[in-house]
């Protein structure tokens, strides 16, 4: 059996406006990140494939330091802050019941640097765009070193797993019952 390859990489260093670096590096909670508000790594390659083409034009920004802030996670220094719309909704159930639930939608993540509270977007210069996405596609590239068609389709089939006894409840004992247990006369006779 192949090992697997590595779930993430070093990454690449970014400059910010104020001189100082960080590493953005896609780590499998940045990936998750990145899943839940793309819906899915599908849509977080649909990005990444708008920003490659050279798209300049529609909404690029937002989602661009989404993905730049989502990698500077962790190590990199950043937080994600969420800015989320709740809406009730009220149903009326088969038998008649009125119910309202609410639901929450994200309408927008920034990400703040923990040491001195700057926003991302404020760190960055769009003069460097060329290189902001190149340093994104490189560092998500190396999160994935085996690409798409080397990856595994299914779940893994010849994983051996051993399960120690102790979870099989072999090795638990029965004591015998206490004196407690023996019926009692009912109280008040």
């Amino acid at each position: 059996m192949s090992s697997p390859a590595p779930l993430t990489a070093l990454g690449r260093t970014v400059t910010f406006a104020d001189g100082s670096t960080a590493q953005l590096r896609y780590s499998l909670g940045a990936i998750a990140l990145l899943e839940q508000r793309y819906g899915g790594i599908d849509g977080v390659l649909s990005i990444f494939e708008k920003l490659d083409a050279g798209g300049r034009s529609g909404v690029v920004i937002g989602p661009m330091l989404e993905l730049i802030g989502a990698g500077l996670t962790g190590s990199g220094g950043f937080v994600p802050h969420m800015t989320e719309r709740v809406s009730t909704v009220r149903e009326e159930t088969p038998d008649g019941r009125k119910t309202s639930r609410d639901v929450r939608e994200v309408t927008a993540v920034r990400y703040v640097r923990a040491s001195d509270r700057r926003e991302l977007g404020d760190l960055l210069d769009f003069s460097n765009f060329e290189q902001l996405t190149e340093a994104m596609t490189q560092a998500f590239a190396e999160a994935f070193p085996q690409g798409e068609a080397e990856a595994p389709a299914g779940p893994y089939t010849d994983v051996e797993l051993t399960v120690p006894d102790t979870f099989r409840g072999t090795s638990s004992t029965t004591s015998e019952p206490s004196p407690s247990a023996a019926a009692t006369a009912p109280s008040g006779s």
